[in-house]
């Protein structure tokens, strides 16, 4: 089953049934849906032969016998043909398949790139692409973010300006996560989104018929659980190639997620190269820099772990020893679920500021300028603080409480809220509260937002 990527799909059906030769490159996180994607699309093109070849971490000469392989499976040969160069594969297949139409999609090039020596690969595929036959459409993917993004921004690069069609897969937001769990209300959705997050290969472990708890006891907890051996394998493959990858994120998952913070706790060893490692990982997309939208200054910034699978694996898992998760109801009960709402509730500020972005991509609030939170400096009151979600729009600001309680928000609390803000005299143009489970009564002095509000993408 397909779910969500319904502009992207749209985007790739539409080039791969233009006739011109102009290639595509598609590229994200490993487990993201690149290649789900290629196939979904690949099921209107019953007019052509299709080569789908994965490539691997192995040298260049070994990945170009498994493409020969790939190639002699797909055109029906008794016997791979022997290549010694990706020039002389697309001539073959330009001579082999006639006046047919051929699609040839190379996933994980990234890692047929990396094993070549600096620049061959990209030069190689330079010469493919500047004499590709007009019968033969070139789909290119890749999972190594940096170097997916230097063929594309860097005009030194051999490959630059020679796309036709970019696509950037990221995860899947909160309202197309839902799909994978109809059978759950929203707040459960939320719940699960939260932990499990929008990669569409974890989402596609979990069983939609179970609670959060559940999931998180048969897919995290046991040494062998799936979703677990996704995160340590990223871990493995990506944080590890980085020195002390390892302990920052560590750091982050238990709250250290200031630099000086970071810098203090891990002492001599880091100095000099912190920046350089916290750059590393957020060109990984696994570590975010946030900061207010209305403050940029460096004490006001702080570090978190973007990927929620990592950020519940080092705020539960990692700290603890394997011994201990031999018995999962017992490791839940002790270690998780006495603060697992504290971590869904801080999750959902990241729903509700998506929410937010589905209002601009749909052209509902075109008004909206930037997204983020919101510090303030009660400067008679003596007293400071953030507020969870902020609107930088074409009038001003506005900020937003998220409220993941499992009861109605109080008049009471509402009331609090308010004497907050006008003490503070921030001087803003909208404030509201986002309440998973609704409201004791509606109010006309602040915007009530519920779930039900949030995946209808209303507009208040």
């Amino acid at each position: 089953m397909f779910i969500g990527r319904e502009k992207e799909l749209e985007r790739l059906r539409g080039a791969l049934k233009n006739r011109k030769r102009s290639p595509v490159l598609i590229y994200g996180r490993r487990r993201i849906g690149k290649t789900s994607l290629i196939r979904e699309a690949l099921k209107e093109t019953d007019d052509a032969l299709i080569v789908l070849h994965e490539f691997h971490a192995v040298t260049p000469e070994q990945n170009l016998a498994e493409f020969s392989r790939t190639i002699a499976a797909a055109f029906g040969l008794p016997a791979p043909p022997s290549f010694r160069s990706l020039p002389e594969v697309f001539a073959f297949i330009g001579t082999i398949g006639g006046d047919r139409r051929i699609i040839v999609v190379m996933d994980e090039y990234s890692d047929f790139k990396m094993k070549g020596s600096a620049g061959e690969i990209d030069s190689y595929m330079r010469t493919v692409i500047d004499n590709l036959g007009e019968n033969i459409f070139l789909v290119m993917m890749g999972s190594a973010l940096k170097m997916m993004e230097e063929i594309i921004s860097n005009r030194d690069n051999p490959l630059f300006g020679r796309f036709g069609t970019l696509i950037k897969l990221e995860p899947l937001d909160y309202l197309a996560a839902a799909g994978f769990f109809p059978e759950r209300t929203h707040y459960e959705q939320a719940e699960l989104y939260a932990v499990f997050g929008g990669s569409p290969y974890v989402l596609s472990l979990l069983d939609g018929k179970s609670d959060l708890g559940s999931n998180i006891r048969e897919m995290f907890i046991p040494l062998s659980a799936p979703v677990r051996a996704y995160a340590e394998a990223v871990i493995s493959t990506e944080v590890g190639r980085i020195r002390h990858g390892i302990t920052i994120l560590s750091l982050l998952g238990n709250g250290r997620k200031r630099y000086s913070e970071l810098e203090n706790f891990m002492g001599r060893e880091v100095r000099g190269s912190l920046d350089k490692e916290l750059r590393a990982l957020m060109e990984l997309e696994i570590v975010a820099k946030t900061h207010p939208i209305n403050r940029s200054e460096r004490s006001r910034c702080f570090y978190e772990i973007q990927d929620p699978v990592l950020r519940f694996y080092f705020a539960y898992i990692y700290p603890n020893p394997a011994l201990l998760m031999t018995n999962e109801d017992v490791f839940y009960a002790n270690f998780i679920e006495k603060s697992l709402g504290e971590f869904v509730a801080r999750r959902f500020e990241t729903i509700c500021r998506e929410y937010f972005a589905a209002l601009v991509r749909t052209g509902k609030r075109a008004d909206i300028r930037n997204i983020g939170t919101y510090w303030y400096d009660g400067r008679e009151t003596r007293t400071n603080g953030e507020f969870d979600i902020a609107l930088e729009t074409s009038d001003g600001y506005e900020i937003y409480d998220a409220k993941f309680l499992k009861g109605p928000y109080s008049e009471k609390e509402a009331e609090r809220e308010r004497s907050q803000i006008e003490s503070a005299a921030l001087g803003i143009e909208r404030w509201g509260v986002i309440a998973a489970s609704g409201f004791e009564r509606e109010s006309e002095d602040y915007l009530q937002l519920t779930l039900d509000d949030l995946y209808s993408l209303t507009l208040k």
